[in-house]
């Protein structure tokens, strides 16, 4: 399996999809894994060189025992450090939920590495505080995981995250998906990245110095829709496309409506001496619908 060393010395998981095209950089939420992108892979590796990642304390990447080595600064090095051992100058870069905040930082911190920013199902991009229901929901999760174990973390988040709460009422048969999820972590890698979670930075007003093309895509049964939607006011130019039905996990209840949203946008990017201003597209003056699939907010 291909690993990348991060400049602190841990193994990061990643795979590669396709060969042609500009590279697309891609990490999945808190407790994913790569394989939650599966629904994707075809579509989006036949236009672009696909790389999926696992940030660390997830699945197949390393999980060190001391949560001061988690850090949405330290996972956005991480990704820094993957471009670098794949010796990528650029991509497109973004990922659900985690992976979109991570990705957004890595946009702040390292603006001329980022072609355009793809932003789906997050939160944690937005920057803002969670809710006092969200941290208790956390923390309870957090010993949980210490005490009990995974298969019963994946049946408490089945019960108390609204996440995928939301998603099994789209779909009850994504049930055994979330267990064998939830099955691939350690106790102490998915505990540590909870706690990076609960101590995520706010990086909410920081927001407008993001001028790569930005793409939110959004799910109408999401919680963390309205964050999405703070997003969308605060960087110029940013799309949001809401998919319906769809829950946090918009990419797989919406999959053929996630790629055309997500492959239109990375080819107006691509699309040499494109119109527009550098940072994103330019506000037409309504939204536009794709029936029964998806709302695009500009």
């Amino acid at each position: 399996m291909p690993y990348a060393r991060t400049s602190d010395g841990i193994r990061i998981y990643y795979e590669e999809h396709g060969r042609a095209g500009t590279p697309l950089v891609l990490a999945y939420g808190i407790g994913g894994n790569a394989a939650m992108w599966d629904v994707n892979v075809p579509a989006l590796a036949a236009a672009h060189r696909l790389i999926l990642w696992e940030p660390r304390g997830h699945a197949r990447s390393q999980s060190p025992e001391d949560p001061v080595r988690y850090s949405f600064a330290r996972w956005a090095l991480d990704l820094r450090d993957l471009l670098d051992h794949l010796r990528l100058r650029r991509a497109h870069v973004g990922g659900l939920s985690l992976g979109a905040g991570i990705a957004t930082r890595f946009t702040l911190r390292f603006p001329r590495r980022v072609r355009s920013l793809l932003i789906t199902n997050s939160s944690s991009a937005s920057g803002l505080p969670l809710s006092v229901d969200n941290l208790v929901m956390r923390a309870q999760s957090i010993k949980v995981t210490l005490d009990k174990g995974m298969e019963a973390m994946a049946e408490f988040a089945m019960e108390a995250n609204p996440n995928l709460v939301e998603r099994l009422r789209i779909d009850p048969g994504a049930r055994e998906e979330f267990y064998e999820e939830y099955r691939r972590l350690t106790p102490i890698g998915y505990a540590n990245s909870l706690r990076a979670l609960l101590a995520m930075d706010h990086i909410t007003a920081d927001l407008p110095k993001i001028r790569v093309p930005v793409l939110l895509i959004g799910g109408d049964r999401d919680p963390s829709l309205e964050p999405m939607k703070v997003i969308q006011r605060k960087i110029r130019g940013a799309k949001l496309v809401v998919l319906s039905p769809a829950s946090h996990f918009a990419n797989r209840d919406q999959p053929e409506a996630w790629n055309r949203a997500a492959l239109e946008f990375l080819a107006r990017v691509d699309r040499p001496n494109r119109g527009g201003p550098r940072h994103g597209p330019p506000h037409p003056p309504h939204a536009r619908t794709a029936p029964g699939k998806a709302v695009t907010v500009d």
